[in-house]
């Protein structure tokens, strides 16, 4: 499984230039990214990658890696296993190489600790050291053009060496933003010192302040979550002379809601349902299951709190104090000591004050762009009302909705809560998230490089094939005068060629391919919804539900021999065609089914409509599945002789008319055995039959 040859970045000359962008810089490599890029590779996705991470290695949570402290999760919801349970990179191959796989099951215990998850992760990514830049943060982010100019189509990223400050400038067609939570900003009261600090630094700074265990020191934790019953067990287990003051905004630390029914709210067929809806609704989901994930801490954690906190009632004193319905207001230098003051949450009673020797703020994080990185893209990306901190609507593949100009993608993970769901921020649904990224990116971006993300060309991303005399680099593809931007000729086109070829495929399967009518509706959705339907029996409806798929509509095609232009160029095949990319759900409503069938029938012949009672649906419908495919892209080839002149292009659309109008009787007619020359219509075959003669 590992990587005998990786290369540093900086020796690769992908991503230095607008002409040779990476296909994907991803910022951070935490557990999204990383999940990412072994999603890529797995895939095998021709994606050139840059990962930039501002550790000097992959370090998860490195300021709450307390000993003994256990994950939220089960070992399964690792980086791979709920997507591919037979990835080389799942938590259980870590414990096989590690030598422990025998030992980790005699556990019995489904959740690994933070430690141990801390190094699994850095077992996953010593094998893509080649494509990440430790030590290295991301300073700006940028919109530029492409070099053709026209629209933002790539991003420009700069770096800096946090430890030489050499500063860096690279080029991307897509930036992934998975840099994780930023503790909240301090409130003007709470002074800026070191014995003030954030959780997500506690281990690394607030024990090296504080190294007589046998300190009778008083500390203050403010909040209510998981991290604050951790630090609250850690001091307690530490310094056994010392108080802890809990600030909680509750009555007191509270249980995380760890039922198997509301943690279906984790599954990932649930963040596509609560994608789907309204922002009201969201919100209020949202809000009654809030007692899965904040402001809880596990049942465990808190029986030995209480256990200890009633052992000491038994040896005769009191460590544990917990403030209920209080916040923090202040917090300033008195001394040697701090002086901190407690505001009441519920009424207009006294304030309480307190001095002592440290706080740690376990009070979350923010998820919001940063404008010191970001402050050039924010303008281009469309605000959403009511769709949490992080300000930005997202599509269904997390892709920033921006405004037209600016074409390159922005992917934001870990900032979509508001409309995915709790499960957003957290591990669980890491593994589907990242096949949804990388699939859309590679939907988007031109033809690339053989070989999967992090699996790189030292000639770039164009390299598409070889030769005897070395690489072939490509061009953009398709070119782009033959790209059809305007809508209305797209739709026009799948509504009047509905017969459609359905593409998916299995991770690691062979593609599966169905011809079908679809039927578009352009009134649902933010681009259309088109119906269709399978019989039972073909191995693609087990696909359809969930899955991002590709639907091809074809439209007039025809031989352009030498003859049809004026000036004299090799032959060639004109046609038009629309690439359809969206996520398909299975229709499971009878009458929804009804409806669709109908709706195909209707646009077939609308003078003879088929009514919902007519008994020949009953007798069908148990056979088939029917589906809704919700459109997130077209793309349109129309391929008519654009890169000639005014003359050419007409004669080349007058011969794909002509072809179009003589049609394929001569074939058919071959194929069924039949002569279709019919008194009523007595029209010759045109061209020469394709039968051979008896």
């Amino acid at each position: 499984m590992r990587n005998a040859h990786a290369t540093h970045p900086d020796d690769d000359p992908v991503g230095t230039t607008t002409e040779r962008p990476y296909d994907l810089l991803g910022i951070g490599f935490g557990p999204s990214n990383l999940a990412l890029a072994v999603c890529a590779r797995e895939q095998k996705l021709p994606l050139s990658c840059l990962f930039v991470e501002r550790q000097d290695t992959v370090a998860w949570h490195p300021g709450m890696l307390i000993d003994g402290a256990r994950m939220q999760i089960s070992f399964l919801k690792d980086l791979v296993s709920l997507r591919d349970p037979s990835s080389p990179y799942s938590f259980l191959r870590y414990t096989k190489a590690k030598g422990r796989l025998e030992r980790f099951v005699n556990l019995n215990e489904s959740r690994p600790t933070r430690i141990e998850y801390d190094d699994y992760l850095k077992w996953v990514a010593q094998d893509f050291a080649d494509q990440v830049r430790f030590g290295s943060q991301v300073d700006r982010v940028t919109p530029v053009q492409g070099p053709d100019g026209g629209d933002l189509s790539l991003f420009r990223v700069e770096t800096e060496d946090v430890a030489t400050g050499r500063r860096s400038v690279h080029y991307a067609r897509n930036v992934v933003h998975a840099g994780g939570g930023r503790p909240p900003t301090r409130t003007a009261g709470v002074a800026e010192v070191p014995s003030v600090v954030h959780s997500s630094e506690f281990l690394t700074r607030f024990p090296g302040q504080f190294k007589d265990h046998d300190g009778a020191y008083r500390f203050v934790v403010v909040g209510g979550g998981q991290s604050a019953g951790e630090i609250s067990e850690y001091l307690l287990d530490h310094y056994d002379r010392a108080e802890v003051h809990v600030v909680v905004p509750g009555y007191t630390l509270l249980p995380t809601d760890n039922s198997p029914f509301v943690n279906e709210q984790f599954y990932s067929g649930n963040a596509d349902a609560f994608y789907r809806m309204r922002p009201e609704q969201r919100a209020a989901v949202s809000g009654r299951l809030r007692a899965a994930n904040y402001g809880v801490v596990r049942e465990d954690l808190l029986e030995r709190l209480f256990n200890t906190d009633y052992l000491d009632q038994v040896k005769g004193r009191k460590r544990l104090h917990i403030h209920s319905f209080s916040r923090l207001s202040e917090v300033r230098e008195d001394g040697e000591a701090l002086a901190v003051t407690l505001q009441p949450r519920l009424d207009e009673g006294p304030e309480e004050s307190l001095r002592c020797d440290g706080v740690v703020l376990a009070t979350g994080y923010d998820r919001s762009l940063d404008p010191a990185v970001f402050g050039d893209v924010l303008p281009h990306l469309t605000p959403g009302e009511g769709e949490g901190a992080a300000g930005v609507v997202l599509s269904r593949h997390y892709r920033a909705r921006t405004s037209p100009e600016l074409r390159a993608g922005l992917y934001l993970q870990g900032f979509g809560e508001a409309q995915f769901g709790l499960g957003d921020t957290l591990l669980s649904l890491l593994p589907f998230r990242s096949q949804e990224i990388v699939e859309d990116i590679a939907d988007r971006v031109p033809a690339a490089g053989v070989g999967g993300c992090p699996v790189m060309s030292p000639y770039g991303s164009g390299v598409v094939s070889t030769s005897p005399h070395g690489p072939v680099p490509s061009a953009v593809y398709p070119p782009k005068w033959y790209l059809e931007h305007d809508r209305e000729k797209l739709y026009g086109l799948m509504e009047r060629f509905r017969f459609a070829t359905l593409i998916s495929a299995r991770s690691g399967d062979e593609p599966f391919a169905t011809h079908l009518p679809l039927i578009l509706d352009r009134s649902r959705g933010a681009n259309g919804v088109l119906f269709g339907h399978l019989d039972r029996g073909n191995e693609h409806a087990e696909l359809i539900d969930g899955r991002h798929m590709l639907a091809v509509f074809h439209g007039p095609n025809a031989y352009m021999p030498p003859g049809v232009f004026e000036s004299d160029p090799l032959p060639t095949w004109n046609s038009m065609s629309v690439h359809v990319r969206g996520r398909v759900r299975a229709v499971r409503d009878q009458d929804a089914l009804v409806r669709g069938l109908i709706g195909i029938a209707e646009r077939s012949q609308p003078d003879n409509r088929l009514a919902a009672d007519d008994p020949r649906i009953d007798r069908i419908i148990g056979s088939i599945v029917g589906f809704e495919f919700e459109v997130e892209e077209l793309v349109g080839r129309f391929k008519l002789s654009q890169d000639r002149d005014e003359t050419d292009r007409r004669h080349a659309a007058v011969a794909l008319a002509r072809a179009t109008e003589r049609g394929e009787r001569d074939f058919i007619e071959y194929v069924v055995g039949l002569s279709l020359i019919t008194e009523d219509d007595p029209r010759d075959l045109a061209g020469r039959p394709l039968s051979p003669s008896p």
